[in-house]
């Protein structure tokens, strides 16, 4: 044989022997996955809680949750001598409220709903079971951007059908969104009367932002504030229903005495509180003061933000802010005040801060000295000496780069004109058209995102696209929909130039916002002076380093305020006017984001209703 042919089977024999320990590689990494797949516990369908210690390596859970809605009233008959016996206001489906009696709507039969604890992107199954006859509603989850199940959002006629009396509806979505939030029936009516609860994403120690300043996360420290009337709340309702107290999770101190809540602490720790302000009739700013302890703001809205310490926090209807508390004080019970001054109302709530007796509480040091004041209010408002503002706050991480730049700006007037003394005006809020860029906001017959081959385009409208039924007309009443092409940097200019001295409150769905620009003016100003000055660079002085990122945002009367996102969520969104008692008064928009076929498909099977024509077979 040739060295040449010798060279070829040599070469051939090594190839062969190369490649036996590549398979055997191969083999060896294929077993190990299939081992670590084997032994590796998979998501649990049949467990119902997901409240557990949150780790970074963990599976998501399947969180299973049933939601049963029903009318019920507070002093029922499981309260037994409440108030008499304080104790029986703590009974199981005791709602005391304030003591009286009155009708309520429950989810569980508690007021506010069973609270949902689970970790960052636990996968919730949630069935929501309406059992009120003759009433529709629908559960929307705030914070919770539902990138992946946009008709999920619960926003009846643009996500979903209403949930009819007697039916139930399954909401599927992902916890994506960590941070302090809470669910909500979305007819404001609906959350006035109880139809509210806590909803909590925590995520890993390692990956918490602010893990070193506190040392307790209890689910116990959740403090949920609603406005409470002496009445069923109804948006029909001929004479406005005046706030009467406030609620601190469902309970409240009063001349009858019910049990209030109580937070337990223990001395020379630190914990986080988490605080949301549910419901209300009126929505007027709540300010929240812990006898003798000093509050360090750190998240609002479910994001962080650079901390600040504060003797009081001012916050207003669907805001959540989280603080931390120092127990330095001496053991003993201290109030948490809650007071409301609106409309001419002044209206309070109370509940109990209890040091328990601890051995680390020999060792700790006192501190009685009363803290300096200083509130912290979540409004956009100019700055002052002993105040801190939104406008003020620095969040924990920089706004992206690209949003420095905006390519889709949008300008949104609101306001209202007075009613012709023609129309039916029986009641006050139908002697008000209210409206925005001259256009008052009117669901659809069908949801718009599930069911766009049953919305009229006629029946849409923005700026741009008015109907001819509208032509001429001072209000055009029509499907208010703006679209916004997805991927695009978006900037909301907006303005309330409404005569109402009470703020406009406005929460975005599918998204949080930079508040990047905030101003007041003294004097009434239209939307065309508000662009003649954006066009001389006159109208903000925009923060675009570190702005603080909401979802729910304040505007006070004769104010401006500039939000930025970016459009990377197809979908239908609504900018939801959270002063409206029912669906809608007029003063609510949806941002369509994204063509139709750059959506998330709707689910086979998923429920469809819209207007009906009889059949034919009767005009023969």
């Amino acid at each position: 044989m040739s060295e040449s042919g010798k060279s070829v089977v040599k070469f051939e024999m090594s190839s062969s022997s190369a490649i036996l320990p590549r398979i055997l590689i191969v083999l060896g990494m294929v077993a190990a996955v299939v081992t670590i797949l084997y032994f590796t516990p998979m998501p649990d369908h049949t467990f119902k809680s997901c409240d557990r210690p949150c780790h970074a390596l963990d599976w998501p859970m399947i969180c299973r949750i049933q939601l049963t809605i029903e009318m019920y009233q507070t002093m029922s008959g499981v309260c037994k001598d409440c108030p008499k016996n304080t104790t029986d206001c703590y009974n199981e489906f005791c709602a005391s409220a304030d003591g009286q009696v009155r009708g309520i709507m429950t989810a569980n039969r508690q007021i506010p709903g069973p609270p949902i604890h689970v970790c960052h992107n636990d996968i919730m199954v949630i069935d929501v079971i309406n059992k009120i006859p003759g009433h529709n509603l629908a559960m929307h989850w705030r914070g919770q951007p539902q990138n992946e199940a946009p008709f999920m959002d619960g926003v009846p006629m643009i996500t979903q059908c209403p949930i009819l009396g007697y039916t139930n509806f399954q909401y599927r979505f992902r916890a994506s969104a960590p941070g302090t939030h809470f669910y909500h029936a979305f007819a404001d009516s609906d959350r006035a009367d109880g139809l509210f609860g806590a909803f909590i994403v925590r995520q890993s120690d390692k990956i918490e932002a602010h893990r070193k300043l506190y040392d307790e996360d209890l689910k116990e420290h959740v403090i949920m504030l609603s406005e409470w009337t002496r009445d069923l709340v109804s948006e029909f309702s001929e004479f406005e229903n005046v706030p009467k107290s406030i609620l601190i999770n469902g309970k409240t101190g009063s001349e009858s005495g019910p049990g209030m809540s109580v937070f337990n602490v223990k001395k020379g720790r630190r914990y986080r509180f988490r605080l949301a302000y549910t419901s209300g009739n009126f929505g007027c700013p709540m300010v929240l003061t812990i006898q003798e302890h000093l509050l360090k703001v750190i998240a609002l809205d479910g994001k962080s933000i650079k901390p600040y310490e504060v003797s009081s926090v001012t916050l207003n209807k669907g805001e959540r802010l989280d603080f931390v508390l120092k127990t330095d004080q001496d053991e003993g019970k201290y109030e948490m005040l809650v007071t409301s001054d609106c409309q001419g109302y002044k209206v309070k709530g109370s509940a109990v801060l209890n040091y328990e007796v601890s051995l680390e509480a020999v060792q700790a040091r006192v501190r009685n000295s009363r803290p300096n004041p200083r509130n912290f209010d979540t409004a956009s408002c100019a700055s002052e000496i002993g105040k801190v503002c939104t406008t003020d706050v620095a969040a924990l991480d920089k706004m992206p780069e690209e949003l420095r730049e905006v390519n889709r700006r949008i300008y949104l007037n609101f306001d209202y004109v007075r009613a012709d003394d023609r129309e039916d005006s029986y009641v006050e809020w139908k002697t008000r058209k209210y409206r925005v860029n001259n256009i008052s906001f009117t669901f659809p017959s069908s949801p718009i995102l599930t069911q766009p081959e049953d919305v009229p385009i006629s029946s849409t409208c923005n700026e741009l696209k008015i109907p001819k039924k509208c032509q001429g007309l001072e209000t055009c009443e029509c499907v208010h929909v703006e679209h916004i092409p997805l991927g695009a940097k978006v900037e909301l200019v907006l303005l309330n130039s409404a005569e109402d001295d009470q703020e406009l409150i406005f929460h975005l769905h599918g998204y949080h916002f930079y508040v990047v620009g905030y101003r007041n003016f003294d004097y009434p100003i239209k939307m065309e002076d508000i662009r003649a000055m954006e066009v001389r660079n006159e109208l903000f002085q925009r923060n675009l380093l570190s702005p603080v990122l909401k979802d729910t945002i304040r505007i006070p009367r004769n104010g401006s305020v500039a939000l930025r996102f970016l459009a990377d969520n197809p979908g239908f969104w609504m900018l939801r006017d959270e002063q409206s008692k029912g669906y809608t008064r007029g003063m609510d928009i949806v941002f369509q984001v994204g063509s139709y076929r750059e959506m998330v498909p709707n689910p086979s099977g998923f429920p469809s209703c819209g207007s009906f024509v009889g059949p034919d077979f009767f005009l023969i």
